[in-house]
């Protein structure tokens, strides 16, 4: 009686651990192509929110924190979940310097460098922009802030060249004059430029 049981035990624990059915391998490689096709809608959504250039703060703030206009999610989308993570664990996580909002903006140079404008805001507001490759931190510079008391403040506009603008704007007339400008390279740094 042990040795029938121990013949047919033998039996079904060989049979199991035969080679997988062609049926089995044919739901493994559906799983892989359900994982291929979650994976390239990631990156399809991650395109979509690009902001595209010439990306101008002020005009940003004016739709989406003066007037609250419903186009605001469209014309300046901020960063996906993932991305978030990504960035938030790249700056290192902490609290102090956690933005308010992270804009990813299109990059001319059709390469895998990652160019953000982070928005911090509480009893002042500033502004940084941040180029990334390979999840490192290749440059970062201040691009804009503001105190409410002071007579001026520094907004930004990043052109379609790469280029950016940093202006001086005057809080009562909103007179503007460009203070410096700095160019994104291809390598992801950002340059000091000359002003003309």
């Amino acid at each position: 009686m042990y040795n029938l049981t121990f013949i047919s035990l033998f039996f079904i624990t060989l049979i199991s651990c035969k080679e997988p059915s062609k049926s089995t391998k044919k739901e493994t490689n559906n799983a892989t192509q359900i994982n291929v096709r979650v994976a390239k809608s990631n990156d399809t959504l991650k395109i979509h929110n690009l902001n595209s250039l010439p990306f101008d703060f002020e005009k940003y703030t004016a739709i989406c924190l003066q007037q609250s206009l419903p186009e605001c999610e469209r014309k300046y989308p901020k960063i996906n979940d993932i991305s978030l993570k990504k960035v938030m664990d790249i700056l290192g996580n902490r609290t102090e310097d956690n933005p308010t909002n992270i804009f990813q903006i299109s990059n001319i140079y059709k390469n895998n460098i990652e160019i953000y404008v982070l928005d911090f805001e509480g009893d002042s507001t500033f502004q940084e922009v941040l180029t990334i490759n390979n999840n490192q931190i290749i440059s970062r510079q201040s691009i804009g802030h503001s105190m409410p008391e002071e007579k001026t403040y520094k907004s930004f506009v990043i052109e379609k060249d790469m280029i950016i603008n940093i202006y001086m704007i005057d809080y009562q007339n909103l007179n503007k004059k460009i203070a410096e400008k700095y160019k994104i390279d291809a390598t992801g740094k950002i340059l000091k430029s000359k002003l003309n």
